[in-house]
């Protein structure tokens, strides 16, 4: 046997694969340890290392699932999901999609791990340069103008009410039972600090549009059903600006 196939021999009975081969057959054991009980216990250390990251990544998650449920829930998921990156940061990236499908998960449970999934994105994205309101002013183009947004901004659309969730568990209270509501969320960092909120529905179109790279008219005319409808939209993106999500030049 040379290098590399010990080298994959170690690694399947390490990630528990279905075919790896007894220890016994490549490895030694001790006076007190057999192979299989040395091969076990890198086995479990690995598993509870990533296990350990999980629990990092998505502390709301684990706080809702406790303790016991939450080694399951990830112990499952590692099984469905196994680590296929060098960085323990993408371990979660699947994590969401996989509590969806979980049978007998709590509802909400998957746009909670999506939530976090997004913050933890967007605190690694780059830094940017924040746009001023004031290159807004005095311009007679100014509905034809499109706008850059900063890398940590993201619209994360929900199916329940994870935003009350959320403060519940960060005030260590019970949480209410799932509570299901179509939302769509923004997630964005300052400096060093990650912030989350509901928008409403029409805003929610209004900075869709705008990411999509739509002028100011197309961008305002989300609001057109409002009665307030001038006011609500340059409230809306005198908020962008004040949020620092929009960057550089004003096209």
């Amino acid at each position: 046997m040379n290098l590399e196939q010990m080298q994959q021999r170690f690694w399947d009975l390490v990630t528990r694969a279905p075919d790896a081969r007894p220890a016994e057959q490549c490895f030694v054991g001790t006076a007190l340890l057999s192979a299989d009980q040395r091969l076990t216990i890198y086995a479990d250390m690995f598993l509870w290392r990533q296990i350990d990251s999980l629990r990092e990544d998505f502390p709301k998650t684990a706080a809702l699932l406790g303790e016991h449920g939450s080694y399951h829930a990830f112990e499952d998921y590692l099984g469905v999901c196994p680590s296929t990156n060098p960085s323990l940061n993408q371990l979660g990236h699947g994590l969401a999609a996989f509590l969806y499908r979980r049978a007998g998960s709590r509802e909400d449970l998957a746009d909670l791990a999506a939530l976090e999934w997004t913050r933890n994105a967007v605190f690694d994205e780059a830094d940017s340069v924040a746009a001023p309101a004031a290159l807004l002013d005095g311009r007679e183009d100014a509905a034809a103008v499109r706008f850059q947004f900063a890398p940590a901004l993201r619209l994360l659309d929900l199916r329940h009410d994870v935003i009350n969730l959320w403060k519940e568990l960060d005030e260590g209270r019970e949480p209410n039972p799932p509570s299901p509501a179509a939302m769509t969320v923004a997630v964005w960092r300052k400096e060093f600090l990650v912030f989350h909120c509901a928008l409403a529905a029409d805003e929610a179109v209004a900075l869709r549009r705008a990411l999509d790279g739509a002028t100011l008219a197309h961008i305002c005319d989300a609001f057109a059903n409002r009665e307030d409808a001038v006011p609500a939209a340059l409230q809306a993106v005198a908020s962008w600006f004040a949020e620092q999500w929009v960057v550089g030049e004003i096209k």
